[in-house]
């Protein structure tokens, strides 16, 4: 076996290590989060006899490098892949702090690798959120929504909220970027703002889905949302200085 950098020649067998992974078969969507990790960071791969096996990416930011799409074709898991990979990845990291969502599966993985739980963050279905209210609609995100996103994340990922091609959603009070039926990140000032533009984005922008964290659980359910899964934040390093009481949704689990 066989660990190197990856290259935009191997997606698309990335995206049939993720798929079979993780049991996704959005190959469009999972292809674009690679293309997203290679632009904006890098990717690691793990071949056995020419063949792509494993995978690993992550983007720096400013003080917290994201790690994502760490996967391992099922027929190579248990083996120890996944952690000589993932060594190999953190080895090459220079930020302050490393995170990631982990699937209750990869727990133990992480932890033996320096990583620490945080708090979860838990997928929920919020197609039958009712009572639509106003919000405003743009297609760019403004320079006072990256600050807000920077309190609420703990740091400056404008590179790549500026990347994603989506609606944004915003009032007074925060803003949402709606992408593929997410709305996410979501960050807003209170839960009044918060409510508002969760509802409006259902009523009439047709978002279906939310990733939210652990404090939030019981506001989404009380808007009629549904949980379907969680993964767990974990971090190795130094403590995020993120403002959770902001973070009403996050982006994706690939990217934080």
């Amino acid at each position: 076996m066989i660990i190197r950098v990856a290259t935009h020649q191997d997606i698309r067998e990335m995206v049939e290590v993720w798929g079979e992974a993780i049991g996704s078969t959005n190959t469009e969507a999972n292809r674009e989060v690679f293309l997203i990790f290679l632009e904006l960071g890098k990717c690691l791969i793990a071949e056995e006899r020419g063949r792509v096996i494993a995978t690993c990416c992550y983007i720096p930011y400013r003080d917290v490098s994201w790690v994502g799409n760490v996967g391992v074709r099922p027929e190579y898991q248990h083996k120890r892949i996944g952690k000589r990979i993932m060594t190999e990845l953190l080895s090459e990291i220079k930020t302050r702090s490393v995170r990631l969502d982990s699937t209750n599966p990869g727990i133990m993985l992480y932890r033996g690798l320096g990583f620490e739980e945080e708090y979860k963050t838990v997928v929920y279905d919020i197609s039958g959120v009712k009572d639509g209210r106003k919000a405003n609609v743009t297609d760019r995100l403004d320079k006072w929504m990256l600050h807000l996103d920077g309190e609420a994340f703990g740091d400056d990922r404008s590179k790549l909220l500026s990347r994603i091609s989506g609606k944004v959603v915003y009032n007074e009070g925060g803003f949402g970027v709606i992408y593929r039926n997410f709305i996410g990140p979501l960050i807003a000032v209170d839960k009044r703002n918060a409510e508002e533009l969760i509802k409006y984005s259902v009523s009439s922008l047709g978002v279906k889905m939310i990733i939210t964290i652990e404090d939030k659980e019981e506001f989404i359910e009380s808007l009629g949302g549904r949980k379907v899964y969680e993964c767990t934040r974990m971090r190795r390093g130094g403590i995020v200085k993120e403002d959770r009481g902001l973070i009403y949704g996050i982006f994706r689990h690939a990217f934080g």
